[in-house]
């Protein structure tokens, strides 16, 4: 919001008004597409989550996070930078 804007409701975006429960719903369903491009793009994450008996289907709740293996920093060291890719790299400019 800029100075000298209205604060009122109207004029706000709505996730700045939005309850706990549509956050957490607006936060659930952006994770589960994020989880699940992860795993169809990225033959790293893909991989770990495989290795952990876990898929992003199977993530239905903010609390359903913490089944997924969390990515460390030797993950990143051992599948830079191709491993990385959600694209192939031919269409990487």
């Amino acid at each position: 919001m800029r100075v000298g804007e209205d604060p009122r409701p109207g004029s706000l975006d709505p996730i700045e008004i939005a309850s706990r429960d549509e956050i957490a719903a607006l936060q659930t369903k952006r994770l589960m597409a994020t989880l699940k491009h992860a795993y169809e793009k990225v033959p790293a994450y893909r991989q770990k989550f495989d290795k952990a008996g876990i898929h992003p289907r199977e993530f239905k709740r903010l609390e359903d996070l913490r089944k997924f293996p969390f990515t460390s920093k030797a993950d990143l060291r051992e599948n830079y930078p191709f491993g990385l890719f959600a694209v192939p790299r031919e269409k990487i400019a």
